[in-house]
């Protein structure tokens, strides 16, 4: 019985016509009764257009009927003795013949893939690169199906017509066929197997070796590798363990290097050559050849060994040997384009410098022992080899680069170890002292391009070519606002102003629409807010509007969690190790990873945008795909200066890497409209919504009581039971925690068996909790429609999370004094339209007693501004007065002068690449203090997050759901209580405080208030 349940997707296919010549009775024309696995092999080669697919599958076929035509044949002699003339040869012998050509009626067709080659295999089918046949030119199939299905390991199960393995099942009237499995492409050899097949479809028997899918058994067939019908030296050489494969199965090392080179290419045709790498025209070749040479150096016995159960840990970096195998290959090529594989090649796993970490330039410096690393050991210790790599395994492997290549193999007296070390030497020449930014740059891009190659190749999940984001999208919008028309015909940088509920997400994506029209090969559209806690409420927006792909429900929408993204970064660049869990847990981390680049729209916070200017072999996969893309920078008021200052700089180096901006925002101080005029200069276009786009909704109140006072409760009680619906925001957690507890019971009271009568929500949540708390708020609360008039009662209490991507509708709020923007965005959720039947409704403002998170100043000039332009109905253009004259007060002009600095030093000291080699894990601590912000995992939830992470179907990009944000000050308080502690497994803080899912995380005061009621949802 096969050993565990596999995931895999069935494909069910039909032919009206099909003939399977046997090739078993040369001279006649037998026909089989079902496909050969190598035809089945070649019609997926077709669709995904792979020269092979040497993919493991199941299959089940029968026909409806038969018949037998009448074929008219032209066989050539190889002499050239009767030559075809006009497509006929003369009749004779040898010359044109007729013969009878059994074919077949009906096929039915069923193929199942085990993931992840599945996957990629059902989206070429769905839009295949060439047509789809079984055999010959008329043989035309149609796909009626294709399902994700479990396999579940089996000992009974229905046979039917599945094609099985000998020994596979024991029913009596099966017969033996004797099928092709594979055909190497130069076709001069077949490899056939043979196999049981029922031409009555039998019922349910015992098997072996097999799985069942429902009740039918499903034998999977794995073919004979490619290389060992071509060399059998490299038949049993490895880059992969089956522990460590993407495949679930050992991998030959040619197979690996074929399939990041294949990766390289679709690299290649997602990023094209924007911005910088117009300068550079064999930047992609290089990468190309850097993919297929990348992991030449496993080749060594150490590494081989490595792979083996339990084999030892070689210690050496295959990465370097590589090189001997780059200088042999890359002669025909100018010098910097050499360089440019020689450093693909040398830097997609280790930095070169490290401070306090391990580097190469540490491991290979000049005095090393290179002979006795790389080639000969004159006294291994024992189960060490002797020599590293055999002379016939190294002619075998250099032949099959070479042809791949296309190049000639050189002659060459030096040894593989005396190649590499002047090979590295040379790189260590170039990349030690600094080099102009600009070539560093490209260096940064190509050590990217690599990596994200070896991520996707290795993890065998493709890049998604589907655009969610259809062209035209403006014309989809039933009557657009004139800014979102404005915004559709902008071809470059767009910053938008325009009021909460007019529109702006629609807005955004008729701007990326218009882009697609005019920029090169595969943009993808990376969605940027300010708040954790909305990312996964504007990733459900979008399934709702875009496009999915064609057979499926939902177009696949990335979401980018900064913790997750970091753990599965490390892990896959981790190095190979002997087959086991370790192993295992590498390869599961590179599938994950290819969740951060696959899609083509993602949602994300800033955070994981800025950590790519730590770049190396973790994060220069990240920088690569920030090339050719579109960035929508939502709500980009609700920064501090220093990550508002940062955005800035990242935006220049987007404009460096060929990307467009669009900054949406209902609040745009002019200061900031300044700053960014000045970062992306004259290549930007300003757009703002025309007055009178949305009605006046609100009428301010701005209150002299702190809303957690009696009087200030007791109104908020009124309303409640007054039928209307009220939104009360606080500034910090603990602080909504407080009102939560003191309001609900009037709210339940007031609804009597709403179980949705009082929410909460803030950023302490698990983000699986928040995620079901923003369902219940949006069912809840949902926008009001023209002519609704009746009161919907119930309470939510919320923090800034609220702020961003959630469409609601109040009819009272209540708010703790903020800066102007965040005052504006939750005033847009009370009445958002302007549709409550009483007109303008009340939002009142409260003062506070500490101004904690915020910037006392901000605080000082929003509440100066306040009275200043008191309304007391707010439009629009009393918010812009009041942004207008908070920004002039002396807290505006520090704000601008720090945001101004911040960009600048961030521009300096992250953005800047004349040291590209040199690791930046010192910088990566410095962006982490400066967000002062961690993910944690409750003690209760860690053997859930195990299970998430690192079962079958799971990955750490699930297991998040689990993770809750706090800051770096409260963990150490933890710390210092003992109610935290590092999990090394995990690369994560585990704390032991309470928690429920009603009222999130709750962090104890401590003494004297050390943690007090501080924090604020993260702005990452």
């Amino acid at each position: 019985m096969a050993e565990q349940p596999i995931k895999a997707v069935r494909i069910e296919l039909y032919a009206p016509v099909a003939s399977f010549r046997d090739p078993m009775f040369p001279g006649t024309t037998r026909c089989l009764p079902v496909p050969p696995l190598s035809t089945v092999r070649g019609m997926l080669a077709a669709a995904t257009g792979r020269p092979t697919e040497p993919v493991p599958l199941g299959m089940c076929a029968h026909a409806d009927g038969g018949g037998i035509d009448a074929e008219t044949y032209h066989p050539i002699a190889a002499d050239g003795s009767n030559p075809a003339i006009a497509g006929r040869v003369s009749a004779g012998k040898g010359g044109m013949t007729l013969r009878e050509r059994p074919f077949l009626v009906g096929v039915h067709l069923t193929v199942w893939i085990p993931l992840p080659d599945g996957d990629r295999i059902a989206a070429a089918l769905r839009r295949p690169v060439w047509g789809l046949r079984l055999g010959r030119s008329q043989d035309l199939v149609h796909i009626r199906s294709i399902t994700r299905v479990t396999l579940y390991p089996a000992d009974t199960a229905v046979v039917g017509h599945a094609v099985a393995p000998l020994g596979g099942h024991d029913a009596p009237n099966a017969t033996s066929l004797r099928l092709a499995e594979t055909i190497t492409t130069d076709r001069l050899r077949t490899r056939y197997g043979t196999f049981l097949w029922c031409l009555q479809a039998a019922g349910q028997h015992r098997v072996h070796g097999a799985y069942r899918d429902q009740d039918q058994a499903v034998w999977l067939h794995s073919p004979p590798e490619q290389t060992r019908l071509d060399d059998p030296e490299l038949a049993h050489v490895l880059a992969k363990s089956s522990s460590g494969s993407g495949l679930g199965r050992p991998e030959l090392l040619t197979q690996h290097s074929l399939s990041v080179r294949e990766a390289a290419r679709a690299v290649a045709d997602r990023i094209g050559s924007p911005g910088v790498l117009a300068s550079r025209p064999g930047f992609w070749s290089a990468v190309e050849t850097a993919a297929l040479l990348h992991d030449a150096g496993k080749v060594a016995e150490g590494f081989q060994r490595q792979l083996r159960t339990n084999g030892e840990v070689w210690g050496e970096r295959h990465e370097v040997l590589s090189l001997a195998y780059v200088d042999l290959l890359t002669r025909d090529l100018p010098e910097p384009d050499r360089l440019l594989v020689a450093t693909g090649v040398a830097f997609h796993h280790k930095p070169l410098v490290a401070d306090g970490r391990y580097s190469l330039i540490e491991g290979y410096a000049d005095i090393a022992d290179w002979e006795r690393k790389f080639g000969r050991d004159p006294d291994p210790s024992p189960g060490r080899p002797r020599i590293q790599v055999p002379l016939a395994r190294h002619h075998a492997l250099l032949r099959w680069l070479a042809d791949n290549l296309q190049v000639t193999p050189p002659q060459e007296e030096r040894k593989l170890w005396e190649l590499a070390r002047d090979t590295f030497a040379r790189l260590c020449d170039h990349w030690l002292d600094p080099v102009p930014d600009e070539v560093g740059l490209i260096a940064v891009l190509l050590q990217g391009a690599v990596t994200l190659a070896d991520h996707s190749g290795s993890a065998h999940v493709p890049l998604q070519s589907h655009m969610p984001l259809p062209r035209g999208f403006i014309t989809r919008l039933v009557s657009a606002y004139p800014h979102q028309k404005q915004a559709a015909e902008v071809s470059g940088n767009l910053v938008l102003t325009a009021p909460t509920g007019s529109g702006k997400t629609e807005a955004g994506l008729a701007w990326a629409s218009r882009q697609l029209d005019d920029m090169p090969a595969q943009p993808r559209l990376v969605w940027v807010l300010p708040y954790r806690a909305s990312i996964d409420a504007a990733r459900k927006r979008f399934r709702g509007v875009l496009e999915a792909p064609p057979g499926e429900k939902h177009p696949d929408i990335g979401v980018v969690h900064a913790t997750a993204a970091r753990t599965l970064l490390t892990e896959a660049v981790a190095d190979d190790r002997s087959p086991g869990a370790d192993d295992a847990r590498k390869a599961h981390s590179r599938a994950g990873a290819m969740r951060l680049f696959a899609q083509r729209i993602r949602v994300t916070t800033p955070y994981q945008l800025l950590r790519a200017a730590i770049a190396g072999p973790r994060y220069s996969s990240v920088l690569l795909e920030q090339a050719n893309a579109l960035f929508v920078l939502d709500e980009l008021h609700a920064y501090e200066p220093d990550t508002f200052g940062r955005l800035c700089a990242a935006m220049r180096m987007w404009q460096r890497l060929g990307s467009r901006v669009a900054v949406l925002s209902a609040t745009l101080a002019p200061p900031m409209l300044d700053l960014i005029a000045d970062t992306l200069g004259p290549s930007v276009r300003f757009c703002r919504a025309e007055p009178g786009t949305a009605p006046d909704r609100h009428r301010l109140v701005i209150d002299d009581q702190p809303i957690t006072t009696p009087s200030s409760l007791d109104r908020i009680r009124g309303w409640l039971m007054d039928g209307h619906s009220v939104l009360v925001v606080a500034n910090t957690v603990a602080t909504a925690q407080r009102l939560f507890t003191e309001l609900a019971p009037t709210a339940r009271q007031a609804c009597p068996g709403d179980p949705d009568a009082a929410i909460l929500l803030h950023s302490r949540f698990r983000a699986d909790d928040r995620a079901r708390i923003e369902q219940r708020i949006l069912a809840r609360h949902p926008e009001r429609k023209t002519g609704e008039i009746h009161r919907r009662g119930g309470l939510v209490v919320a923090t800034q999370v609220l702020e961003v991507s959630l469409c609601l509708d109040f009819d009272r709020g209540a708010s703790e004094l903020a800066p102007i923007e965040a005052l504006a965005q939750r005033a847009g959720r009370v009445n958002r339209r302007g549709r409550h039947p009483e007109g303008i409704v009340e939002f009142r403002i409260h003062p506070v007693e500490d101004p904690r998170p915020y910037d006392p100043g901000a605080l000082d000039a929003a509440m100066f501004a306040l009275h200043q332009v008191p309304g007391p109905i707010i439009s629009e253009e009393t918010i812009e007065s009041w942004l207008k004259v908070a920004y002039e007060t002396s807290w505006g002009l520090q704000w601008l002068a720090e945001a101004r600095h911040h960009r600048d030093d961030f521009e300096r000291d992250f953005l800047t690449f004349t040291d590209p080699f040199v690791d930046r894990s010192e910088f990566a601590r410095r962006l982490d203090e400066a967000f002062d912000s961690t993910d944690v995992l409750l003690a209760t939830d860690v053997e859930e997050y195990k299970r998430r992470a690192f079962r079958l179907d799971g990955h750490p990009l699930l297991a998040a759901g689990l993770l809750i944000p706090i800051r770096y000050t409260q963990l150490a308080r933890l710390k210092a209580d003992n109610a935290a502690r590092l999990d090394r497994d995990l690369r994560l803080w585990v704390i032991d405080v309470p928690y429920d899912d009603k009222n999130g995380l709750t962090l104890p005061a401590g003494s004297g208030g050390r943690l007090a009621d501080v924090i604020v949802d993260e702005v990452l």
